[in-house]
C-alpha cells in the first residue's frame, strides 16, 4: 500500500526524477472517529528531534521523530484548545518535555501546554498577562523561554513579557524616547502613535533560513531574531527607516535611523520597505514615477550599492521578465513598461525578498496585495491551531517555513528578480535558479486539495508531508 502511494505521488508531481521517500508512518492514535483537519509540524534543532501533530476537532495527535526519521516513542493525544487559544506563538523542548505557548487573538492570555512522551501525558498552565491599553505586537522564544513584545500606551517605551514553561512571568523595558520617530510631526511623538498606520499595526518575524516571498516579507515593522539580539525594523516613513535593537541577555538597546533616497517629486504616492539579510540592509523606495534600491552595512550604515529607475526608460537591473500573477498559473503575465510595474507597487504594498545561491543574492523587488484563495491548497484553513502557524506567522514563528511556502505559493504580486554578485555588482546575464520552494510546488502541483500537507526544515533540508483525511498513512519527502 505504502509503495502505491509513493509511485502515485511521484505520478502526480510530473518531474522526471522521483524524490526519495523520508518518512513513512500510520496514524495510529485513537482519533473517536473524527476526521483529520490540519498537519503540521514543529522542529528542536538543539535536540535533532521534531514532532508531528494531526489535528481534529476534538484532540490533537503528536508523534516524536529524530533527525533520521525514526520514531522515538510512541503517539498519543491530548484536547484541542484552538477553541480558546487559537495562536501558536512558539515550542521549547528541555529534558524530554516539550512546551507549547498557545495564545488568544489578542495575545492577552496564554495556555502552556507540556507534553511527555514517556507517560503519554500532559499539562496545562493558564496565564493571563497584566496587558491593559498597550499595543501587542509579536512573540518569539529564546533559551526556554516565550517573550512577547509590547509598546507602552502613547510611548516610545517597548515592555517585554518572558513567560516560561511553569507559567512564571517576568518583564523587561527597552526605553526608546530620546528617538525621534516624528521627523517634525507633531501628531507622531512615540513609537506607538508611528506604529498606529495601517501598514505598521500587524507586525511579522521573518526568518531568514527559508526563501522570503513578497507576502512574507510586506509588513512595515519586521522582527528578525538572533539568538538573544532581536531587531526590530519599522518602515512607516517614506524618508526614513528606524532599526531598533533588544538584548534579552543583558537588558540593553539601541537604535539608529538611515535615510532614505529623495525623489524629484515628493509625491504622496512614494512607499518604502527594508528587508536585513545576513550583515545587510536592503531598503526599496518606489513612486509612481522611479524607484531607487539601496543596500546598507547594518553595524556601520555605509551605502554600500544603489540601483535607481525612472518611468519612460528600461530597467537596467533586472535578471527576469517584470511579471504580475495573482498566485495562480492562468493569471500570470509580463509588463512591458517601467510605468506600469512602478504604478502597480506604488499603489499596494511594496517589499523586498531576498536569499543567496552559490554566494550570489537573489532579490525580488515588488508589490502584493491580499487575495482571496477560494479554494486548492493549503493556505484553506479552519482557524485551528496550524491554522495560526499557516495564517499567523503574523502571531508566531511556530512553523516559519510552512507559512512562508504558503506565502511563497500563493502571493499576488508585480514583481522582477535580479543577481548581485559576492561584491552587490549585478549580473547581468545571470539567470534565476529555482529555489526549494520552487521545487516543492512543481512536486506538488497536481495534489488535491483535500490532501493535508506541512513543509519544514530538518538539518539542512526541507521536508514536505502529506495525509489524506480519509487514508492513515502518511508520507514525507525530502528536498
Amino acid at each position: 500500500m505504502r509503495h502505491l502511494i509513493f509511485l502515485f505521488l511521484c505520478f502526480l508531481s510530473q518531474i522526471v526524477t522521483c524524490q526519495e521517500p523520508f518518512l513513512t508512518f500510520d496514524h495510529t492514535v485513537n482519533t473517536l472517529g473524527k476526521k483529520p483537519t490540519q498537519l503540521f509540524s514543529a522542529v528542536f534543532p538543539e535536540n535533532d528531534t521534531f514532532l508531528i501533530f494531526i489535528e481534529d476537532s476534538k484532540q490533537l495527535s503528536v508523534y516524536e521523530f529524530d533527525k533520521n526519521g525514526d520514531e522515538k516513542a510512541q503517539g498519543f493525544s491530548f484536547p484541542n484548545f484552538a477553541k480558546k487559544y487559537p495562536n501558536i506563538g512558539g515550542y521549547t523542548q528541555q529534558n524530554d518535555i516539550y512546551t507549547l505557548f498557545l495564545s488568544t487573538t489578542n495575545k492577552k492570555k496564554w495556555a502552556i501546554v507540556t507534553l511527555d512522551f514517556a507517560y503519554k501525558s500532559f499539562s496545562l498552565e493558564e496565564v493571563k498577562l497584566d496587558i491593559k491599553g498597550d499595543r501587542v505586537l509579536e512573540s518569539l522564544t529564546y533559551n526556554g523561554k516565550h517573550y512577547l513584545f509590547t509598546v507602552q500606551r502613547d510611548s516610545s517605551t517597548f515592555e517585554v513579557y518572558a513567560m516560561n514553561p511553569e507559567g512564571g512571568v517576568t518583564t523587561q523595558i527597552f526605553p526608546f524616547e530620546d528617538v525621534e520617530f516624528g521627523e517634525g510631526r507633531r501628531t507622531i511623538s512615540n513609537v506607538d502613535r508611528l506604529l498606529h498606520g495601517s501598514f505598521t499595526r500587524d507586525a511579522t518575524i521573518i526568518d531568514s533560513d527559508s526563501p522570503i516571498s513578497l507576502e512574507s516579507s510586506k509588513s512595515r515593522a519586521k522582527f528578525y531574531q538572533d539568538e538573544a539580539l532581536i531587531t526590530f525594523t519599522i518602515d512607516a516613513s517614506k524618508n526614513t527607516t528606524f532599526y531598533l535593537q533588544f538584548d534579552l541577555e543583558n537588558n540593553t538597546s539601541s537604535s539608529q535611523t538611515i535615510s532614505k533616497a529623495s525623489f524629484d517629486k515628493d509625491v504622496i504616492s512614494a512607499k518604502s520597505n527594508s528587508f536585513i539579510f545576513e550583515d545587510k540592509l536592503f531598503i526599496f523606495k518606489v513612486s509612481s514615477d522611479e524607484m531607487d534600491f539601496s543596500i546598507f552595512n547594518v553595524d556601520s550604515m555605509e551605502n554600500l550599492a544603489s540601483f535607481s529607475a525612472r518611468k519612460g526608460t528600461p530597467i537596467p537591473f533586472k535578471n527576469t521578465p517584470i511579471i504580475q500573477e495573482g498566485g495562480q498559473l492562468d493569471s500570470y503575465r509580463e509588463l512591458e513598461k517601467t510605468s506600469k510595474f512602478l504604478r502597480k507597487v506604488a499603489n499596494s504594498n511594496p517589499a523586498i525578498a531576498v536569499f543567496k545561491e552559490r554566494d550570489q543574492y537573489i532579490i525580488t523587488l515588488g508589490g502584493t496585495e491580499e487575495i482571496t484563495n477560494g479554494g486548492g491548497g493549503m493556505f484553506i484553513v479552519g482557524g485551528g491551531l496550524a491554522g495560526a502557524v499557516v495564517s499567523g506567522l503574523v502571531t508566531g514563528i511556530a512553523n516559519a517555513t510552512f507559512y512562508q511556502y504558503n506565502a511563497y505559493t500563493y502571493t499576488k504580486s508585480a514583481r522582477f528578480q535580479m543577481v548581485l554578485d559576492s561584491n552587490l555588482q549585478f549580473v547581468p546575464d545571470a539567470e534565476v535558479p529555482l529555489n526549494v520552494f520552487d521545487e516543492i510546488g512543481e512536486f506538488t502541483e497536481e495534489t488535491s486539495p483535500k490532501v493535508l500537507q506541512t513543509v519544514f526544515k530538518l538539518n539542512e533540508s526541507y521536508v514536505w508531508g502529506a495525509l489524506n483525511p480519509k487514508e492513515k498513512t502518511l508520507n514525507f519527502f525530502t528536498f
